[in-house]
């Protein structure tokens, strides 16, 4: 697929997951937010959740070699690990921020940042701590500012695993309601609905000639949808949950070919994609696993609830001392190194859902959730959030960023924010609320 093929074409999506996305890179595309605030509002801090850049996969099972006849490809790092490439994005990102901030009037245009006033923490992991650095190399080049993150790099971070580092757990029976009713249909019938995108699947891993299907099907008819159920399995008392069967599989995988993709190699899931409705309906499988294991509202609230608070006081100028080590008062623009699963966790626990023109994946590599307290002429203060990201061509193509050839934006409404403004910006008392009623008290950290 040639990157001029991809711009043209109209991207047709199913199952109401995702909206038509058309005008791609038409920078008059409602596909990008303005970069200033409305008229009489100025931006005061900034607060972003990002995910890490683009990473190898995380695993490479021997399920994952058996479906498929074709060879993975080799990445040149190890398994879980962020590419150089991938912070090479993420810098791209870091200029985009500083092009945006300088215009706000929250970052000099001349100078380094005044000291204390940028902060970046980052999870353990190689792929949060390197997009952490590149984003500063983007934001601040040649600036000397550094990340912070937890002292122990082999334990969990409870600010966002804290189901997996022990601070709170969950019920299984709930769990198993919590996802169904997300879901709207049982598991078990979760592969019916999904069939055409599973087809699709099937025929990009040539799912019938595979060892798989060698082993497992009787007469070699072999259906990705009809053999392997989807279930889900709950282990250590509720505290590990995962989608199992082909929903589950092809999820990951949908994932590692836009990786691939936004790797730069040049055959990316084998050649075997070749258009953006394609793409779409492949991620549709992605998003909807997402969807079920990270937005699930009893789910959500235990694993984003630390997350979430830190966000809420972070935009509070009266809330009480931050958890974050050594975060000044003076902090301006914080930034989050976490993951698509932290992105997915805040997004069920205040109800927003998006789309994202140009890009198939609802939480795509260094994409981010950016929250900004602004405030009137009067003095009165608001909270603004928007999902901004690169699409999968600026990924595709490394697209320098600017104001002139800008990240992808999109507005979010706080489905419990009922006071918001015309602009679509929630008084900061009414998001502080919101906030407080959709955590997990049990999950806060304390």
């Amino acid at each position: 697929m040639t990157i001029s093929a991809f711009n043209r074409k109209k991207l047709t999506l199913h199952h109401g997951l995702f909206v038509a996305l058309s005008a791609i890179f038409s920078l008059g595309s409602t596909a990008y937010a303005n970069d200033t605030p409305a008229s009489g509002y100025q931006v005061e801090k900034v607060v972003i959740l990002s995910r890490h850049g683009v990473r190898s996969p995380t695993k490479m099972t021997q399920t994952m070699r058996d479906v498929t006849p074709n060879s993975w490809p080799e990445w040149p790092v190890k398994l879980g690990y962020i590419t150089p490439r991938g912070e090479h994005l993420i810098s791209l990102m870091g200029g985009f921020y500083r092009e945006k901030f300088q215009q706000q009037g929250i970052l000099s245009q001349e100078n380094c940042p005044a000291p204390n006033s940028v902060y970046v923490w980052a999870d353990v992991d190689q792929r949060t701590l390197k997009t952490g650095e590149a984003f500063l190399a983007g934001l601040a080049p040649q600036c000397g500012l550094t990340i912070h993150h937890q002292q122990n790099l082999e334990k969990a971070d409870p600010l966002f695993h804290p189901v997996k580092a022990g601070i709170c757990s969950m019920e299984k029976n709930q769990i198993q309601q919590a996802v169904e009713k997300q879901a709207q249909t049982p598991i078990d019938n979760l592969n019916q609905h999904y069939l055409p995108s599973l087809a699709l699947m099937n025929t990009t891993l040539n799912f019938a000639n595979s060892a798989w299907c060698q082993k497992h099907s009787v007469d070699k008819s072999c259906d990705l949808g009809q053999s392997m159920p989807s279930k889900l399995s709950i282990k250590d008392n509720g505290n590990k949950v995962s989608l199992d069967g082909a929903v589950g599989l092809s999820s990951t995988l949908a994932e590692i070919f836009l990786l691939e993709y936004a790797q730069g190699m040049p055959q990316a899931a084998w050649g075997n994609i070749h258009s953006e409705q394609q793409w779409a309906e492949l991620l549709k499988l992605h998003n909807t696993q997402f969807d079920l294991m990270a937005r699930t509202p009893y789910i959500a609230r235990h694993n984003g609830t630390p997350l979430l608070q830190t966000i809420s006081n972070a935009l509070d100028p009266n809330a009480t001392a931050s958890k974050l080590p050594d975060i000044s008062p003076d902090n301006k623009i914080l930034f989050i190194a976490g993951h698509d699963t932290n992105i997915a966790n805040i997004a069920g626990m205040l109800n927003m859902r998006w789309t994202l023109p140009g890009q198939p994946d609802n939480t795509p590599p260094g994409g981010a959730l950016v929250f900004e307290r602004l405030a009137d002429k009067a003095g009165k203060q608001y909270v603004s959030v928007s999902m901004v990201y690169q699409t999968l061509e600026q990924l595709r193509a490394q697209t320098p960023l600017s104001l002139q050839e800008p990240a992808g934006s999109v507005q979010l409404k706080i489905p419990g924010c009922s006071d918001q403004t015309a602009e679509g910006y929630c008084p900061l008392t009414t998001f502080t609320r919101v906030v407080s009623q959709s955590e997990e008290p049990g999950c806060q950290l304390q």
